[in-house]
């Protein structure tokens, strides 16, 4: 059992490095291969609030575009600062 556990304790000491460093060269090439090319493709072509179009559609149909979004005007109540620290 002692050589046993020799043995595991002198491989734990080669082991951990090793891990750590395959673990970074993994991880850089997740992000070098596969995260930085499709963030660069989605910067260059997604659109997803859709601002291109409506900017490309700045005249009377940019207006009714904008003005078919699902974002209500939205105001806060006039009340007082007391009314206003009574949330809860």
């Amino acid at each position: 059992m002692k050589i046993l556990k020799f043995l595991w304790e002198k491989w734990l000491a080669v082991a951990r490095p090793v891990g750590n460093f395959q673990g970074q060269v993994i991880l850089s090439f997740f992000y070098l291969v596969l995260l930085a090319p499709l963030a660069l493709f989605l910067k260059i072509f997604a659109d997803p609030l859709r601002l291109r179009s409506l900017r490309q559609n700045s005249g009377q149909a940019g207006q009714a575009a904008i003005r078919r979004t699902n974002f209500d005007k939205w105001e806060h109540p006039k009340q007082s600062l007391e009314g206003a620290r009574k949330q809860y």
